[in-house]
């Protein structure tokens, strides 16, 4: 208890506020905690009437200023009225105010305290230099005392204030501890747990002060010694105070690693791209973190630096409020937790908007630790050189585009290119040329006739080698384009072609990478096509060019692009696999080329055969491609069937002259390919004049025969069965014009037996391709059928007799054949019985009638269809 004096005079419980002194007040005895006696020393110089002061401890104040920054209590001095009063003038008052040193009793000088050790501490203590414990305030710690005389019911105390052995306690600082009754040894040695408060900032220390159980006993001082002194510390912070500050260091701790994380692994590379290619928010964050990126040492060492300071002082507060072991497990869990893994985890996706969200952190922490982080950044910066950032080579990039293919927005084909240009430089011509062997090339004394032109419009290629002797032994190019002034009827030398041109030729080594290949066909100075050589150094002689293959821009731009490219032209997907295209098969225009070794047939020129195909197979219904199929059509104009009529003298006499009589039975179509005609028609004798591809006598191949199917619906074909029958009819046309030619005239005669064995092979061909047989066995048979024709040809014309007996047998096998095809379904009066009449049909041209059937006539046709396999 302490008690101070005031001279001025004031109502009880309001403060003292002029100068008090603090006197030292003795407690001489108390009665349960009711009365008690005290002695108060005062100088002599204080006199006159005197007030007393009493402590007040305040928890809460804004007007004082606390004796430590952060003590959390405060202490006032209030009045305790003017009734308490003690007059000091008279010399009564004095003797009773008069200091009186006690003697201590004569029980209590043999209690006496030699040391002090410290048993157990609610924290590890400090020492000073003396040696004094420092223990924390307000914590229970146990001490053993060390002495004489000690008693199960002694207590002891501490006081602040300096004093000798044997001496009263003045002022003690906390009440009396009692001993651990259970542990008194041999009346030397005890054990006492105490609770020490913060040790004033004007004293010393606490002082040790012991006395006997009973009530009546004073305290006696120990003594000032080293080893009987404790000292207290409390802590520097509340602990409230404490816990948030650890809050927010393990926050800071948070965001320094997620930070260290997110930005120092975007490098300035990575931010310049998303600068320019990324969204307007990513451009938006990039280029607020770009200027303090851009400082990557100094950036590192600042956030390195604020993440170990937060560390230590969240580590240094939970050891405070916690034991060592304790502080020690928890800190490493939580800075690991939440302090590395949790951010780092969450940075390493989102660390670009963090950091643009959180910069101006980063830039007051850069500013923080500036004095410490920059000389070490600019010693980084020297010692490792500048940051450059991550620089992709080429297959690092490639791998890149890959392994990311299904996360960006590329899709295969983009990602192929982008492989395919990478791979540029890699690949040399040899990895990708057409071999020589395979190039479809042109000898130089080749002559340009039709089938050399087919020939080469049937390769598909536009650039075509030429060769001299050996293949290679390449001389120059041909270009299709070259071949436009080109009449195949000329029969032109190829040499007069190249020799006119001079188109020259590109010869690359086989190591050149494509890159450069590349690059020499974007110049297009020498083509774009080149031919690969190497030099030949085996053997005994000279070493030679010797060419290996060859290669063109699509070659380059297909390995550039990882796919083939096709037009219209090509053949093969892939020249060096020889891999087909899978296309619509184009018009091969070779089969209208003149074939050899057939001296007496009359030839015309391949393009004006190719004319009348087209012109028939279009523009006259009978030929169209539903009634006779283009393989046949073309069959067919190769046949025999050209007629030359040259003007003579006598033209208009000479009865050779004349295609068409009127009222002449035929049984031919004539259609015009060179030259004019003269057309007379009826009885006026109406005169026109007809020029090339007029054509007449169409009624002549028209089929009137049928043999009735109730449920099939009748075809422009026809039927196998109404072939048969029609071919064994004789069939003539009575022209009611006369045709004949007035000029040079070149024209098709094309007789009624072969325009219907050419529909007959239309049948079979379209019947057949589904059977199991192969088309070389199909064509064989075409062939053998419209070359029976021939044979039929020569009989008409009385070069050959036939044998009656054999033509006969042959038609009767017709029949029969032709009894057996008859199906179930079919009525019976058509079987058996003699052929239905013809239908009388009349046009422009003319009429036709029917007529009895001739022997001879029988049996030209019954040869013909014995050509027709027997399964039909």
């Amino acid at each position: 208890m302490q008690i101070k004096i005031t001279k001025s005079k004031s109502e009880r419980n309001t403060e003292c506020e002029d100068s008090i002194a603090n006197y030292n007040v003795s407690e001489l005895s108390t009665d349960e905690f009711k009365t008690a006696q005290y002695e108060l020393t005062v100088p002599n110089s204080v006199g006159g009437i005197i007030y007393l002061c009493l402590p007040r401890q305040v928890k809460e104040s804004s007007e004082l200023i606390p004796p430590s920054l952060f003590k959390s209590g405060f202490l006032k001095w209030y009045h305790q009225g003017p009734n308490v009063t003690l007059n000091l003038t008279s010399s009564e008052s004095r003797k009773k105010l008069s200091l009186q040193r006690r003697q201590v009793p004569s029980d209590q000088n043999t209690l006496r305290v030699m040391g002090i050790r410290l048993e157990a501490a609610y924290k590890e203590p400090d020492f000073d230099d003396n040696g004094v414990p420092i223990l924390l305030a307000s914590q229970e710690h146990t001490i053993r005392l060390f002495g004489e005389g000690f008693t199960r019911d002694m207590m002891i105390t501490f006081t602040t204030d300096t004093g000798n052995y044997s001496m009263h306690c003045a002022l003690p600082a906390v009440r009396g501890f009692p001993i651990e009754k259970e542990d008194v040894f041999v009346n030397h040695t005890v054990k006492v747990k105490i609770n020490l408060p913060p040790i004033p900032l004007d004293t010393d220390g606490f002082f040790l002060c012991v006395k006997q159980g009973n009530s009546t006993s004073l305290f006696i001082h120990q003594g000032a010694e080293y080893w009987l002194q404790i000292k207290t510390y409390e802590k520097l912070i509340p602990t409230w105070a404490s816990i948030v500050i650890i809050i927010v260091c393990l926050s800071f701790s948070s965001l320094f690693s997620g930070l260290n994380l997110g930005l120092m692994s975007m490098d300035k590379t990575e931010l310049k791209i998303l600068c320019n290619t990324g969204t307007s928010r990513e451009r938006k964050f990039a280029q607020t973190i770009q200027p303090v990126r851009a400082h990557g040492n100094y950036l590192l060492c600042s956030i390195l630096l604020g993440n170990v300071f937060v560390n230590s002082i969240f580590t240094i507060l939970l050891d405070d409020l916690t034991s060592g072991l304790i502080a020690v497990i928890f800190s490493t869990l939580a800075i690991v937790m939440f302090g590395e893994i949790t951010p780092q985890a969450v940075c390493s996706r989102h660390g670009l908007a963090i950091g643009a969200r959180t910069i101006w952190i980063t830039k007051f922490v850069m500013v923080l630790t500036f004095p410490l982080s920059y000389p070490i950044a600019k010693f980084l910066d020297c010692a490792l050189g500048e940051e450059i950032g991550n620089v992709y080579t080429r297959e690092r990039l490639k791998e890149l585009v890959r392994v990311t293919t299904g996360e960006n927005d590329l899709d295969k084909d983009e990602v192929n290119i982008i492989s395919g240009a990478l791979e540029l430089r890699k690949k040399t011509v040899s990895n990708v040329m057409t071999r020589i062997e395979d190039v479809f090339m042109l000898d130089y004394e080749t002559v340009l006739d039709f089938e050399t032109v087919s020939e080469i419009m049937k390769s598909g290629y536009s650039r075509i080698p030429v060769y001299e002797g050996n293949r290679q032994n390449i001389v120059t190019m041909l270009y299709i384009k070259d071949l436009a002034f080109v009449d195949p009827d000329d029969n032109t030398p190829l040499k007069t072609l190249c020799q006119f041109y001079q188109n020259p030729c590109n010869f690359v080594f086989e190591d050149v990478t494509l890159d450069v290949m590349f690059k020499i066909f974007k110049e297009g100075n020498k083509g774009h096509m080149a031919f690969v050589h190497r030099v030949n150094n085996e053997g005994e002689g000279d070493p030679f060019y010797e060419t290996i293959g060859l290669i063109t821009l699509e070659d380059v731009i297909e390995e550039l692009i990882q796919a083939e490219i096709m037009d219209e032209t090509d053949v093969f997907t892939d020249n060096r696999s020889k891999r087909r295209r899978i296309a619509e098969r184009r018009q091969d225009f070779s089969v209208f080329a003149e074939k050899r070794g057939e001296p007496n047939k009359m030839r015309i020129s391949p393009q004006l055969t190719l004319a009348a195909y087209q012109y028939l197979s279009t523009s006259v219904e009978p030929f169209h491609p539903n009634v006779i199929s283009e393989t046949i059509l073309r069959r067919l104009l190769k046949q025999d069937i050209v007629i030359h009529i040259k003007k003579n003298k006598d033209w208009r006499t000479d009865p050779t002259n004349v295609i068409y009589d009127q009222g002449k039975p035929v049984d031919f179509f004539v259609i015009i390919l060179e030259g004019r005609v003269e057309v007379t028609v009826g009885k006026e004798n109406l005169m026109f004049e007809g020029g090339p591809f007029t054509y007449f006598g169409t009624q002549a191949l028209v089929q009137t025969v049928g043999i009735e199917s109730p449920s099939v619906a009748p075809s422009t074909m026809g039927s196998l069965e109404s072939l048969n029958i029609d071919s064994l009819l004789r069939h003539t046309f009575i022209p009611d014009y006369s045709v004949r030619a007035s000029t040079e005239v070149l024209y098709l005669k094309i007789k009624r037996s072969l325009y219907l064995a050419a529909k007959r092979a239309t049948l079979m061909e379209r019947s057949k391709k589904g059977e199991h047989q192969t088309e070389q066995q199909f064509d064989e048979e075409v062939d053998k059928l419209l070359h029976s024709l021939d044979e039929d040809d020569v009989v008409s014309d009385g070069k050959r007799t036939p044998n009656r007996k054999s033509s006969k047998t042959k038609s009767q096998e017709i029949k029969d054949n032709l009894s057996l095809q008859t199906s179930p379904k079919t009525p019976s009066h058509y079987s058996n019985t003699s052929p239905p009449h013809r239908l009388s049909a009349r046009d422009i041209n003319g009429s036709i009638k029917s007529s009895p059937v001739d022997d001879i006539q029988v049996s030209s046709k019954d040869e013909e269809m014995s050509l027709l396999p027997k399964r039909s």
